[in-house]
């Protein structure tokens, strides 16, 4: 099997038989071809060699990048801050050289509130999402202006998108969990978006992209989404499946416009009539995600387990292998987005999804079973005789070994507020430290005193039950033979 099968290819629920993925020629089509509109249809047969060929023209390096991003195996970009700020200048020197028609909505946000537009926060998103290509984040920034007047209005391009904005059937299409970010990152630490058409509540085409934007547009105020880039999951399965045409090809250009760089994109589907649309969405795509795209048919529990094998938890989906909706986590998810309205200018950088090596502080069973607060009590526990014994001081240099060996491991030690989680300085890290270590002395001793006191129960009951039995056999049972004897001893005297 070469390269592209490889990619490409599926292997279907009912035959262990791999077909290609169809798509379109795009070696000679026009970015304007991106704005077809969405019944215009391929050869089938005319779809597949280009992608193929495309494939195959990979170079090694650029198979073991594309291999690693899918299989969730790759490493943060690295980032320099003198490169960072000389990109950002070139930006902005890219946006000026861009033909007027092409930025009609970009000045009129210009006009609006320079301050917002040229946030150099704000244009790194968009560098980040392209790999630091001036040109495309150029473009791509544009176009988010022309795609944000068309969906929220002229008066909202120069700031951000609040609650207040959203109409009543917006904030029920968000609140469906149509769209909606995995409350746990893959194994690579990268942010898991979702779209299942399956939840849908809306009454037209903009509540559902107005329902992806401000999810996403959420999920990257966190810097490390921003620079691990976001794996994208089409979860097509079940009754409700959708076909809707112009949904799909309008869900995709406003996902291909928003700063994001897909890692990984999945499409699950579990009937060949709605594989179609998966074809549609690629017209869209950049290279970069069309090379990191597979496809999965087959029921909820065969769909979901596919995706496991991406380094995606199963806990972390909403829908069960059974079928069944798991909202809880996208409603906090949504309750921490209209929060952080209320906290916006406070110059906090947020965590909004913790990565797996994460030490969270708190209480509850959630948080206990988190992967990194697990990982965290297996590394004090390795620490655990060394502290008792050590003194003060050694104590406060064992703590700050523990810090810094959870962050070479790439966690962090965050702590939550109404928007999300913020990460605690060094000091505050050892604090907690040595609180774990104090908790786990009085849960030994707890459990100490614990084990004697049920012996010491088990000793004061049993004379009281063996009291009622005679007293031979309370001798008999309690192994006391000598006293048999002696009773024997006593009824032979009293008989003769």
């Amino acid at each position: 099997m070469d390269f592209a099968t490889s990619i490409t290819g599926r292997v279907s629920s009912d035959a262990c038989t791999v077909k290609p993925i169809n798509f379109t020629d795009l070696a000679s089509v026009s970015l304007s071809l991106r704005d077809l509109p969405p019944d215009d249809r391929r050869n089938d047969a005319e779809m597949d060699p280009f992608f193929i060929e495309e494939l195959n023209k990979l170079s090694m390096k650029e198979r073991d990048e594309v291999l690693q991003d899918v299989h969730g195996v790759s490493d943060v970009m690295n980032e320099n801050p003198v490169t960072i700020q000389a990109k950002v200048v070139q930006m902005k020197q890219a946006l000026d050289q861009l033909p007027l028609k092409q930025k009609s909505a970009y000045l009129q946000a210009l006009q609006q509130n320079e301050h917002y537009v040229h946030n150099p926060k704000f244009l790194l998103m968009f560098l980040r999402a392209d790999l630091f290509n001036v040109e495309a984040s150029a473009l791509r920034f544009v176009s988010f202006f022309e795609h944000k007047l068309q969906l929220f209005g002229r008066d909202k391009l120069g700031r951000d998108i609040l609650f207040c904005d959203l109409t009543e059937d917006d904030i029920a299409c968000l609140e469906s969990g149509y769209a909606q970010m995995l409350s746990g990152r893959d194994r690579a630490g990268r942010a898991v978006l979702c779209l299942l058409p399956m939840l849908r509540k809306y009454k037209s085409t903009e509540n559902r992209l107005r329902a992806i934007y401000m999810v996403i547009m959420f999920a990257l105020r966190d810097v490390e989404t921003q620079k691990r880039g976001m794996v994208g999951i089409a979860y097509n399965v079940g009754r409700d499946h959708t076909t809707d045409r112009e949904a799909v090809w309008k869900a995709a250009k406003i996902v291909s416009i928003l700063p994001l760089r897909f890692t990984g994109v999945h499409y699950c589907f579990d009937d060949e009539r709605v594989k179609t649309l998966f074809n549609l969405a690629m017209y869209v795509f950049n290279r970069n995600a069309r090379m990191r795209c597979r496809v999965h048919c087959g029921s909820h529990m065969e769909c979901i387990y596919h995706l496991m094998t991406f380094g995606i938890k199963s806990s972390d989906f909403p829908i069960t292998t059974s079928g069944e909706k798991r909202l809880e986590a996208h409603h906090d998810y949504v309750r921490k987005m209209r929060q952080s309205e209320n906290i916006m200018d406070d110059g906090v950088d947020r965590i909004i999804i913790p990565g797996p090596l994460d030490v969270l502080l708190g209480r509850g069973k959630p948080l206990q079973k988190h992967d990194g607060n697990l990982n965290y009590h297996y590394v004090v526990e390795g620490y655990h005789e060394r502290y008792e014994k050590a003194s003060k001081l050694e104590k406060t240099q064992i703590a700050k070994t523990i810090v810094d060996k959870i962050h070479e491991q790439g966690g962090r030690f965050l702590k939550q507020d109404d928007a999300g989680w913020v990460e605690i300085d060094d000091e505050a890290a050892r604090n907690k430290i040595s609180h774990t270590f104090r908790n786990h002395r009085i849960a030994a001793r707890t459990a100490l005193k614990k084990a004697a006191s049920t012996q010491e129960n088990e000793v004061e009951t049993a004379p009281v039950d063996l009291r009622r039995r005679s007293p031979d056999l309370v001798s008999f049972q309690s192994g006391n033979f000598n006293s048999l004897e002696l009773g024997d001893q006593k009824r032979r005297k009293v008989s003769g």
